[in-house]
């Protein structure tokens, strides 16, 4: 089950980020220039659940972290770290579905696998920044908005059924 993660998960997240090593070390966020790595930061943490869009997949413990950054009306960056592959394609086609009217950037390493993965859910690479890629989703906007039928049909008395 995926849900949005708040403060009163730390421990569970903190517990999966000593448990998950982040081998292309793509699970960071950027601060006034300089990295810095959730691993370790307790405080950066905290500060994320309070402050930005968490979410986690939980299956008999947290398995996956899917985090949407959005600084000062910068572009919304996704993070995501997973125990394994499964996990990873389970959280991407939940953003997919979930985010299909935002647009969203995702910068990866080169040589992680997870490149080739997100260009099947709709993100498209953009940019090659030295060893990093940039990749993109443009969000779709809705030009008619799904309308139930039962608003058309207000009285009783005109109902088919």
């Amino acid at each position: 089950m995926i849900c949005r993660l708040g403060v009163d998960k730390k421990i569970d997240v903190y517990d999966f980020l000593e448990r998950v090593d982040d081998k292309f070390q793509d699970f960071y966020l950027t601060e006034d220039k300089n990295r810095k790595f959730l691993k370790k930061d307790w405080s950066l943490i905290h500060k994320i659940l309070i402050k930005q869009e968490v979410y986690g997949l939980e299956n008999n413990g947290l398995k996956a972290i899917l985090i949407i950054v959005r600084e000062k009306g910068y572009r919304p960056y996704v993070k995501l770290l997973a125990e394994n592959s499964k996990y990873t394609i389970d959280m991407l086609k939940w953003l997919k579905w979930n985010y299909f009217e935002k647009d969203l950037y995702m910068k990866l390493k080169k040589e992680n696998p997870l490149s080739q993965t997100i260009i099947k859910t709709g993100f498209i690479k953009v940019g090659d920044r030295g060893r990093e890629l940039l990749f993109f989703k443009k969000g779709l906007k809705q030009i008619f908005k799904i309308t139930p039928k039962d608003l058309y049909l207000v009285d009783e008395e005109n109902r088919l059924y």
